[in-house]
């Protein structure tokens, strides 16, 4: 493959390129019956001032429709005159507009063209800046290669990209990037996270303390949300297979047994009298009647 050869530019003077001298005559339009036209719109504007109608009127209402329709076709005829106007006065400038159009389009095609040239160039540029921050970062710190990449450097410091700072700045800015994230790294490994792996997984995508940190505690407060949620719902399904108590069977309720009057004697001694009554008393008998009766 040949080599490009680049072509010597020789330079166009363009701060001196020349003003278009552009002829033209400024047009003069007058309206020869101004005064009439003035005056009866003055007319018009003095009429509506004064007219009411009264809402309710369908006739009144109607006429009012039919005088406001002769002022819009008044208002349009003017209008429509002033559009001819404008109309025959670009038409006059039209050959000019189009020529001086046409100049600015093929300057514009020029500078256009030599963009794609000047975008190669900082593609270019790119490539090589971004090739050297490489080669600088390996030689580092070559074991931090494969856990946090170039581009997040390159995201936390733009200027590491960028042609204000020149290459020997963008490698020292580079190298104390560097010892600061294995310094940050070191005091995430002490701080002991409840997740190390994922809080430096996070800080090794954005070189982000404060983000490694967070996402520790976004992980601590999902397990403990997670072991909350799992214990409400054992204590639900405990409730729900926990067996019901046997229902209790209702005590049996004796139907009260109508009232009969009983009469019996017995012999016996004042004792066993005085038991015979204890016995009924504690039987609730009502309406007890012991009568004695001496034998001998």
């Amino acid at each position: 493959m040949g080599e490009v050869a680049a072509t010597i530019i020789e330079p166009v003077d363009v701060l001196k390129a020349p003003e278009p001298s552009v002829v033209y005559t400024l047009p003069t339009a007058t309206v020869g019956n101004m005064e009439a036209i003035e005056g009866f719109v003055a007319n018009v504007e003095k009429f509506f001032a004064d007219v009411k109608i009264d809402p309710t009127n369908a006739e009144q209402v109607k006429q009012l429709k039919a005088l406001r329709a002769d002022v819009n076709k008044a208002a349009a005829a003017i209008d429509d005159k002033r559009k001819g106007m404008d109309k025959d006065v670009k038409a006059a400038m039209s050959d000019a507009d189009n020529a001086l159009n046409a100049l600015r389009d093929r300057l514009k095609a020029v500078y256009k063209k030599t963009g794609e040239q000047i975008d190669e160039a900082d593609r270019l540029w790119a490539e090589a800046r971004r090739s050297l921050l490489q080669g600088e970062y390996e030689a580092v710190a070559p074991a931090l290669v494969e856990l946090i990449p170039l581009d997040a450097f390159i995201g936390a410091e733009p200027k590491l990209m960028q042609k204000q700072w020149g290459g020997n700045k963008a490698c020292n800015a580079l190298d104390d990037m560097v010892e600061r994230a294995v310094q940050d790294r070191e005091q995430l490994a002490q701080a002991g996270l409840a997740h190390p792996n994922e809080a430096d997984a996070v800080y090794c995508r954005t070189l982000d303390v404060r983000a490694a940190l967070a996402e520790d505690k976004r992980l601590k407060d999902a397990e403990a949300a997670a072991a909350e949620h799992a214990a409400k719902a054992q204590a639900l399904r405990e409730t729900i297979e926990r067996p019901r108590p046997a229902a209790q069977p209702k005590p049996r309720q004796e139907q009260p047994q109508p009232l009969s009057r009983y009469t019996f004697e017995f012999d016996g001694t004042e004792s066993q009298a005085a038991q015979v009554k204890h016995l009924l008393v504690s039987m609730g008998v009502g309406n007890r009647t012991m009568k004695k009766v001496r034998l001998g």
